[in-house]
């Protein structure tokens, strides 16, 4: 009876010592297919996974050149881009002209494979849209809005 108790107490306490850090949830919804090639009554499952270790926590910046939403110019544009969990980041933008700064605020991120999605609230299309993704220990973004569409490397503060 001793020895099965025992038994008993190393398995509550290995199952109980689970780091915070790797406790992940699973998160699904269901979300209507507008498609002209489906039906009505099909649903597409949409699967978000987010866990509690955060290699993304802090501070990043990028200046690049961008399109303007002031008269669709080049333009240099400064993203400043604070992650303060697994589903939210605030984008700051410096830019010479007030407009390119409408879409500046608080970002959803949504982990797509091993890159992070960001919405914010200008979000009618995914031109100001960003992802991010860490490859190396290095962190990188890309943006329809800016001129260069590849990888361009952030600069962690």
């Amino acid at each position: 009876m001793t020895k099965t108790f025992s038994i008993l107490l190393l398995i509550i306490f290995l199952s109980c010592s689970k780091k915070p850090e790797e406790k992940t949830v699973k998160k699904e919804t269901e979300t209507k297919n507008i498609d002209s090639n489906t039906t009505d009554n099909q649903s597409i499952k949409n699967t978000e996974f987010t866990t509690s270790n955060n290699d993304w926590e802090g501070s990043y910046k990028i200046s690049t050149k961008a399109i303007s939403q002031f008269d669709n110019n080049e333009t240099n544009i400064l993203y400043s881009i604070t992650v303060e969990s697994n589903q939210k980041a605030i984008l700051s933008i410096g830019a010479k002209n007030v407009e390119d700064y409408w879409c500046e605020g608080e970002y959803r991120l949504i982990k797509e494979d091993n890159i992070l999605h960001a919405k914010g609230k200008c979000d009618q299309d995914d031109i100001d849209d960003f992802y991010l993704k860490n490859e190396n220990k290095k962190y990188f973004i890309k943006s329809k809005r800016f001129i260069n569409k590849d990888w361009q490397e952030l600069e962690k503060e």
